[in-house]
């Protein structure tokens, strides 16, 4: 939340500095728009053309912090690990394939799919599963959510959050018919 506040703060001081500085360059370069009363402290900036490139610069330095704090930093692609020797990172790939490892022991899946999720409160794993047609579809999933949180965390010590399942299918296998 703490960080939703600056953000949202950010944007709004960098549009203020934004405005501000448009309307001191359209000043600048005396285009007329100044009324005759009321802001007479800005009729020793009218016409001084080296302050509209001052005033430019800073339009500039509004606009590039304005679209680098919409781009965000993006999802993180490793998880880090500290030892007492340093640090260690292990790859999202990495988590994925050991989820992948993990479940191929369970009876009754077909495919799988997986979404790693790296946030503040730990590792999220999302999983998409389609599955044979005679199998238990609460008992397989919490045997999938115990096998796959438990492998991750036995091969890599990273401590998984929370394993969400999605049953996306049920899968019927159609046998030709032989007449």
């Amino acid at each position: 939340m703490d960080m939703l506040f600056k953000q949202i703060l950010g944007i709004l001081l960098s549009l203020f500095v934004l405005l501000a500085a448009g309307l001191m360059f359209v000043i600048s370069l005396d285009v007329g728009v100044l009324p005759q009363r009321g802001l007479d402290f800005l009729t020793n900036i009218q016409g001084v053309r080296e302050l509209a490139f001052i005033f430019f610069g800073i339009i500039v330095l509004a606009i590039m912090y304005l679209v680098l704090n919409f781009k965000g930093k993006g999802q993180p692609t490793s998880i880090l690990i500290p030892s007492e020797l340093g640090e260690v990172r292990i790859s999202l790939e990495t988590i994925d394939s050991l989820v992948h490892q993990g479940t191929k022991g369970v009876k009754g899946i077909k495919d799988l799919k997986t979404r790693i999720v790296v946030r503040e409160g730990g590792l999220f794993i999302y999983v998409k599963a389609v599955l044979y047609g005679d199998r238990n579809i609460p008992e397989l999933s919490q045997t999938m959510q115990g096998v796959i949180g438990d492998h991750v965390f036995k091969i890599s010590g990273v401590n998984v959050t929370e394993v969400k399942v999605l049953i996306e299918n049920v899968a019927t296998d159609i046998k030709a018919r032989v007449s």
